[in-house]
């Protein structure tokens, strides 16, 4: 790893409540449509049909999916009965190799004619997989959510209006299981997780980062700020790097509660098995987060912040920071984007997570 400057005084670990970008359960809170097969680049790609749609559909919503067999069919339901315009609507979901009896299932013929779904021989975690579903859709506008949601009645003629040129819309997010609403999320530095929002943002609805479950955003401005970052691994960090990236790009994210996404968040014994299987990953993930945006005074904090936490896989994770190229991306970034992340600290008043503040460079 570089050589990096004197740090600044090492910061306590990350405070109760935040939570690596991701991590599940929030604190207080039989058919398969058209299939497409997305192989390693040397197999051989197959495309099915595409679904039959009487005109271009306005809106894809975005599925990945792994192991969540029905409840993708249980969502696609939700949106078709809760939609003003389901003939608008496509689901293009992306089966991340799930195992067989885990595969999704989309349910009646209404849902399958619109519903495409490519299976994915290899794991490529959410951040790739939305990526796959992103090229794959046709809808003038994206609705990124999860396999297991709820949408509310008219979600999709709010997009429409909400939605402007530069703007990605963060939804309200329900949890199934209780009264608690997340209202976008905050960042939290130089650990680079998040806190949910638990109230709406005011008269100036701007966020710092729109939920997986609930991100919408023109198709031409995903394409345009390069989609989720495939350096990240499997699971973890993807949306607050897609955010701040968004908002360094010159976006907004503006928060409304007109939609309204109620979410299935994991028990604390599912959350406890997952994470404990992708906790290097995650540690990973937040690492090259970090390199990517923070200033580099920070980033010795950060790892130091993992390394205390995560002692067993602060090494594994340091390794794949290498390997991916992180230091690449930061340099291909500061060359490529109008804002600097200081801009961002400065456009929200952001203070370090124990309320310093957060040096320039």
């Amino acid at each position: 790893m570089r050589r990096h400057p004197r740090p600044r005084r090492a910061l306590r670990p990350v405070p109760r409540g935040a939570q690596p970008a991701g991590a599940g359960r929030p604190a207080g809170a039989p058919g398969t449509g058209r299939l497409h097969d997305n192989h390693p680049p040397h197999d051989h790609h197959h495309r099915g049909p595409r679904p039959v749609i009487a005109a271009p559909p306005g809106i894809s919503v975005v599925l990945p999916a792994r192991d969540e067999g029905d409840r993708v069919g249980a969502t696609i339901a939700s949106a078709l009965d809760a939609a003003t315009g389901p003939d608008g609507v496509e689901f293009v979901v992306v089966d991340d190799c799930s195992a067989p009896e885990r595969r999704p299932g989309v349910g009646d013929a209404a849902a399958r004619r619109r519903t495409t779904v490519i299976r994915s021989g290899r794991h490529l975690g959410v951040g790739a997989a939305r990526n796959l579903a992103a090229r794959h859709a046709r809808g003038r506008i994206l609705f990124v959510t999860d396999a297991h949601t709820r949408f509310s009645d008219g979600w999709d003629r709010a997009a429409t209006r909400l939605l402007a040129p530069g703007r990605i819309l963060s939804v309200t997010i329900a949890d199934s299981a209780s009264a608690w609403r997340g209202h976008g999320c905050r960042l939290v530095v130089p650990y680079m997780g998040t806190r949910w929002n638990t109230a709406p943002p005011g008269p100036a609805p701007h966020v710092h980062v729109a939920s997986s479950a609930g991100t919408v955003v023109e198709r031409a401005l995903f394409d345009r700020l390069g989609g989720y970052d495939e350096g990240m691994v499997h699971y973890g960090g993807f949306e607050p790097e897609f955010s701040v990236r968004a908002w360094r790009a010159g976006a907004e994210i503006a928060h409304t509660t007109d939609i309204e996404i109620t979410h299935r968040f994991k028990p604390r014994e599912e959350v406890d098995s997952f994470v404990g299987a992708a906790r290097t990953a995650m540690v990973h993930n937040c690492l090259r987060f970090g390199t990517a945006h923070l200033p580099e005074s920070m980033i010795l904090e950060m790892v130091r912040l993992h390394a205390l936490e995560f002692p067993e896989h602060i090494r594994a994770a340091l390794a794949l920071l290498e390997e991916r190229g992180a230091w690449r991306r930061r340099e291909e970034l500061a060359a490529t984007l109008p804002h600097d992340f200081a801009w961002f600290v400065r456009r929200f008043g952001l203070l370090d997570q124990i309320g310093r503040p957060v040096p320039e460079k």
